[in-house]
């Protein structure tokens, strides 16, 4: 994970590495994120993640404070066929401050994750997770964006056709089937090229 800093600001020097308790290695002095346990917790229960993204994803948090489940309703976010539990902090630690600093409040959130691909912070937020990073970086985005669409759904009306379970294990099924270069493959490719300034057509 990087030194706790802004994430815009972050460069190759910033990222440190931490052992499975979340005790950084090599910490010289640097400032660390406090929720750093909500990863370690994560790994420790779930041998198949290699990457954990945690954040405010904001259109994310209504689902995580009212009775409505979120659910897939895109192909691009077919994971979410999988559920989207509400982490409730208050069952493992009382009252907080509602940030998951301690590996205890991580167990507990890695145990209400379960086997789901997300997890929803009642109030702040979320972790998605993955076997790699491109692929993390991807459901954190489309998480955001079905929460978007649900919400629109919603206003429209109902019934909402939601993407089924079984519609959704085939799409997982397919993703593994895929070549590579194609699906997240190839967002990913083209965020991580924006990211560092050499998308075509920007300035350098």
């Amino acid at each position: 994970m990087s030194r706790a800093l802004a994430p815009g600001l972050v460069t190759a020097k910033d990222v440190m590495e931490f052992d499975i308790e979340g005790k950084p290695v090599d910490l010289r002095g640097r400032a660390i994120y406090s929720e750093r346990f909500i990863h370690a917790e994560i790994y420790k229960a779930r041998p198949d993640v290699n990457a954990v993204v945690h954040s405010h994803s904001p259109t994310v948090i209504p689902f995580s404070v009212t009775q409505v489940p979120l659910q897939p309703i895109a192909h691009t976010s077919y994971f979410l066929y999988k559920g989207a539990p509400v982490y409730e902090i208050r069952k493992a630690g009382g009252v907080t401050n509602m940030l998951v600093s301690n590996n205890a409040l991580g167990k507990a959130l890695a145990e209400t994750l379960g086997g789901s691909v997300v997890v929803l912070l009642r109030g702040h937020g979320n972790a998605i997770v993955a076997p790699n990073i491109g692929m993390a970086v991807t459901r954190a985005i489309y998480t955001e964006v079905n929460a978007k669409l649900q919400m629109q759904a919603m206003a429209l009306g109902g019934p909402i056709t939601y993407i089924s379970k079984e519609e959704g294990e085939k799409m997982d099924a397919g993703r593994r089937e895929v070549r590579a270069g194609h699906g997240e493959d190839r967002t990913w490719a083209m965020w991580k090229t924006e990211a560092e300034g050499k998308a075509p057509g920007k300035a350098r």
